[in-house]
């Protein structure tokens, strides 16, 4: 009977420690959107755009929210011009997201170069505050004027931490 008990309790306690295990290693799933306006210059040397932006919008979690990105693009590719770099969204209360854009994000202009369709995803290489240690891929799809500077981007998708 003891050696019964013993095999009770042991099972139990397995249980229990797996359960625990179980719980600690659950995601979070934060579905996040924003929207966000500014300035964007771009720099052509040769081939290679040189690209950076600033604005603000609203994020997710984040409240009122400060964007700044630089990158490059290759402008031997039309009308699509295949872009890339990184990034950092800061919000209130020190929530930050940091990013890269992904391989395959563009801009594809207009006849005149002067309006681009902004589409890509970009990944998230660090978030802290209300996001902290969230991960994941966000679409963006936006508008850059190139002849007045101003560029309108949202971003959608799931992030989980």
């Amino acid at each position: 009977m003891k050696k019964f008990r013993i095999s009770i309790l042991a099972a139990v306690i397995a249980v229990l420690a797996a359960a625990t295990v179980a719980s600690a290693t659950a995601t979070t799933k934060i579905a996040f959107t924003g929207k966000y306006t500014g300035q964007a210059s771009t720099k052509v040397d040769g081939n290679v755009v040189d690209i950076s932006a600033t604005g603000t919008g609203s994020g997710t979690l984040m409240g009122a929210t400060k964007l700044s990105g630089a990158g490059t693009g290759d402008s031997s590719q039309q009308p699509c011009v295949p872009f890339g770099g990184t990034g950092k969204l800061v919000g209130a209360k020190s929530t930050t997201i940091s990013y890269k854009v992904i391989s395959g994000a563009s801009g594809c202009g207009d006849e005149g170069g002067h309006v681009f369709s902004l589409k890509g995803y970009l990944t998230v290489t660090k978030a802290t505050g209300k996001l902290a240690r969230a991960k994941g891929k966000l679409k963006f799809t936006g508008v850059y004027d190139r002849d007045d500077g101003t560029f309108s981007v949202k971003f959608t998708g799931t992030l989980t931490k």
